[in-house]
């Protein structure tokens, strides 16, 4: 099979990998042995509760965090029929409210990899940066049903766990899991696949995505993302987040914890999230 065909193939598989992100925000720490140790305890929020938080921790954080830049590496592997990688390390610049400016620092393998799947990446993650597309892709109640599924805490804190339905089928959403941090309320890991197929070629697609706390923010860590092309064989696409970078003149200070606003005695009414339209 000639690269030509093979890459069109990778890049109608790819042109939602990134828009997952901009769900925000997330990210956590690798899974170690203290994350396989966790306790399963009773959560003391139900998810309706966890959910309102966890959106109005995320609209602080953006209003807060207006300005910053970071490092990303690129890296992506096909198996199967062909064997090919590629690299790519940029550093990008984000402007409120959602101007993001991408720099390539370095590139190294497959040049054809590099313009039909990199750059693709990168168009998309801008698309999906645009107002009316990040409300279709938040991680809010107008987007998602939410369910409760555990509480857990280990060395570094406690979690909750909810399984994330979309209400819709649309190219930005997924189908998974969530853990969101009981103390700030920031999501720090995703796992799931899209909510939609991306092609008859594409049999699977699974992801995480994982957070780190940085500064007074959680920003994302580590993507990985693998998927299965029929007859082809599989891909395997890597993103590491590093160097984040909030200047002199930015509002980086940490948003107030919402837990100490939010009264967990309020009616459901009072828990309600603000519509995305103030996102």
């Amino acid at each position: 099979m000639r690269d030509t065909q093979t890459v069109e193939i990778i890049r109608t598989v790819w042109k939602t990998v990134l828009v997952l992100w901009i769900c925000v925000f997330l990210t956590g720490p690798d899974a170690t042995a203290a994350e396989l140790s966790a306790k399963t305890m009773a959560p003391p929020l139900t998810a309706s509760q966890v959910v309102s938080r966890m959106v109005e921790m995320n609209r602080r954080r953006t209003e807060a965090l207006r300005n910053y830049s970071s490092v990303r590496s690129y890296h992506l592997e096909l198996h199967g029929l062909i064997n090919k990688h590629a690299d790519m390390k940029v550093k990008m610049k984000y402007r409120w409210p959602g101007k993001k400016d991408f720099t390539v620092l370095s590139r190294s393998g497959s040049a054809f990899m590099q313009k039909h799947v990199f750059n693709r990446l990168i168009e998309a993650e801008n698309e999906a940066s645009g107002r009316s597309e990040h409300q279709q892709a938040s991680i809010t109640p107008e987007n998602y049903d939410f369910e409760l599924a555990g509480y857990e805490r280990d060395d570094r804190g406690a979690y909750y766990i909810l399984n994330v339905t979309p209400r819709f089928k649309r190219k930005f959403l997924f189908k998974g899991n969530i853990r969101v941090d009981d103390q700030s309320f920031a999501i720090v890991r995703i796992e799931g696949e899209p909510a939609t197929s991306l092609s008859w070629w594409t049999t699977k697609v699974d992801f995480v995505y994982r957070y780190k706390r940085v500064g007074g923010f959680w920003l994302p860590a580590l993507n990985e993302t693998v998927t299965h092309v029929r007859i082809f064989g599989r891909s395997l696409l890597t993103i590491k987040y590093q160097d984040y970078d909030f200047g002199t003149n930015m509002n980086a200070k940490s948003p107030v914890p919402v837990k100490l606003l939010l009264s967990d005695h309020a009616p459901d009414s009072e828990l309600r999230p603000p519509s995305s339209s103030s996102d």
